[in-house]
C-alpha cells in the first residue's frame, strides 16, 4: 500500500453509503452515438474516500473492439479490498454492480486549465488517458440517473486521448455521459451518496 491508503472501520456505523474523491479525471467513448452504453469508459481519481478508507481507484471499460469479453472490465484499486466497496454500496443495479475488483496502479497529473492525465497499469495492460480544452470547473447537483446522488466540481474537457497499450483508440466523444453527467470531465473533488 502507498501512503495515500489507508484502511477504515468497513463502513460499519454509517447510516448513508458514500464515495468522495480529490483529482478523478473520466472520460467515455460509445461504439455509436446513439448506443445506450460506453464500450470505452476509464473513470478514476488520484484518491477515493469511503467508509472503509481510502486509495487511489475507479473503473475501467476498455472493449474498443466490441467483442464478446472486454479486453479490461471492473472498479480498479490499489487496495483490492477496499475497491470491494465500490460495487455492491454504490453501483446497486448498473453493469458494475458485480463487477471485478482489479489490483492496479494509478497515477494522475494535474496542470489544470491545460491538462490533465491518467496513467493506469493493471492486468498487464496500461491505460492513458489525456485531457484538454477545458471549460471553467462549475458545480452540478445530479439526481436520478445512477442509484447515487452526485454533488461534484467539474470542468468539462472538450478534447480526449485515450490509449490502450500505446494505441490511441478512435472514437468521438457523446454529447453526455452516463446518468446525464458530462463525457469528458476533470474533477477536483466530488461525492456520490446514496
Amino acid at each position: 500500500m502507498s501512503e495515500l491508503t489507508l484502511r477504515a472501520n468497513n463502513g460499519a456505523h454509517y447510516k448513508t453509503d458514500f464515495l468522495s474523491w480529490f483529482d478523478g479525471i473520466d472520460a467515455m467513448l460509445k461504439p455509436t452515438p446513439d448506443a445506450p452504453l460506453p464500450n470505452v469508459l476509464v473513470h478514476v481519481a488520484r484518491i477515493t474516500k469511503t467508509p472503509a478508507g481510502m486509495t487511489p481507484g475507479g473503473m475501467l471499460l476498455i472493449n474498443p473492439d466490441n467483442k464478446e469479453m472486454p479486453d479490461v472490465f471492473g472498479f480498479i484499486c490499489e487496495d483490492e479490498e477496499l475497491g470491494k466497496y465500490y460495487g455492491p454500496k454504490i453501483f446497486k443495479g448498473t453493469p458494475f454492480e458485480n463487477a471485478p475488483v482489479l489490483k492496479a496502479n494509478i497515477s494522475v497529473q494535474v496542470d489544470f486549465p491545460n491538462k490533465v492525465n491518467t496513467r493506469i497499469e493493471v492486468a498487464g495492460h496500461v491505460i492513458e488517458l489525456e485531457l484538454s480544452e477545458f471549460d471553467e470547473a462549475q458545480y452540478y447537483n445530479r439526481v436520478g440517473g445512477m442509484p447515487f446522488t452526485q454533488n461534484v466540481v467539474e470542468a468539462l474537457a472538450h478534447k480526449a486521448v485515450i490509449k490502450f497499450d500505446g494505441r490511441i483508440l478512435e472514437g468521438a466523444l457523446p454529447p453526455d455521459g452516463i446518468g446525464g453527467g458530462l463525457p469528458a470531465v476533470y474533477s477536483p473533488s466530488g461525492l456520490y451518496y446514496i
